[in-house]
């Protein structure tokens, strides 16, 4: 067993030393890590819906496609860390930075824009197509890991925040799942491949656990490839709570978890306060900080 579970952690791209191992350890077997699921193409499902009826309904019951969206979205989050996945993933936990976080985004042309402020001090973010400026403490990095977990972590992020559009765009494929029971409800779940994947990332696939009654996102399960100490990982964030955002319905309660190849908690976090449409322009967001109208906190 000492040999499979190292190398399981190797895998993850964990150092297999200090008292933490053992714990870790004993997550580790203490379930066994969930598999990335494949589809059934022999699969028949009662209701006759397809993976791409499934996904429309989903999009409509979000408000649609955000792209069509010509204003500005502003929010500000405040969250928890594991203590483990600091330990086990500093540079895409960063959680030294990653505290409370405001958050600017324009759809139409997919300017993405995050402020964080944690025990370390700030880390900004501007994420535009295939553009990424990574800022600590005011200085922008060079540091190609930590930029490259930053891109995968910050898609992943527009993903979590503003749920069915990143797909959509995204997609060359989907494919039904069987559904999936948890709490009396019978999930129905879209397996979906995107191309480009999540920060420099060529593919990643994305499960999208829908509610059988609001056709909302209730998860989705993701792989991480775009980031070599994550390629063999993958998470789920599922969305504990919504609220309407002007002609749209958003998550604002977050929980993630690691489930392969081994099981733990990552992060909660949740949204304390929304606003849109105030004008900012490129140069208010492009860091290190938020100037403009892009300066006071979301929601004040």
């Amino acid at each position: 067993m000492k040999t499979s579970s190292n190398r399981i952690f190797r895998v993850f791209g964990i150092c297999c030393r200090g008292p933490w191992f053992l714990a870790a350890s004993l997550a580790l077997l203490a379930g066994c890590a969930t598999p990335f699921p494949d589809p059934d193409p022999a699969k028949q499902f009662a209701d006759g819906l397809t993976a791409e009826e499934l996904f429309a309904r989903a999009m409509a019951a979000h408000g649609g496609d955000l792209r069509e969206y010509d204003g500005d979205l502003n929010q500000s989050t405040d969250g928890e860390w594991g203590r483990m996945v600091q330990r086990v993933q500093p540079l895409v936990a960063d959680g030294g930075y990653r505290g409370q976080g405001e958050e600017r985004y324009r759809p139409a042309d997919g300017l993405y824009a995050v402020h964080y402020t944690g025990p370390e001090g700030t880390k900004t973010v501007v994420r535009q197509r295939d553009d990424i400026r990574v800022y600590y403490n005011g200085e922008r990095s060079d540091d190609e890991d930590r930029i490259r977990a930053t891109a995968m972590t910050t898609d992943a992020g527009k993903l979590f925040h503003y749920g069915p559009t990143f797909v959509k765009h995204r997609a060359i494929s989907m494919t039904r799942l069987e559904d999936r029971r948890e709490d009396g409800v019978d999930y129905r779940r879209v397996l979906a491949t995107i191309q480009p994947g999540f920060g420099k990332a060529d593919e990643d696939q994305v499960v999208m656990w829908i509610h059988p009654e609001t056709d909302r996102l209730y998860r989705v399960h993701i792989t991480l490839t775009g980031f070599e100490p994550t390629r063999n990982a993958h998470v789920d964030t599922t969305f504990l709570d919504y609220e309407d955002v002007g002609p749209y319905t958003l998550p604002s309660r977050f929980e993630e978890r690691v489930l392969g190849p081994i099981r733990l908690f990552v992060h909660e976090w949740w949204v304390t306060g929304r606003d849109q449409d105030r004008g900012w322009t490129d140069d208010d967001v492009r860091g290190p900080e938020f100037t403009g109208a892009a300066a006071r906190p979301a929601g004040e």
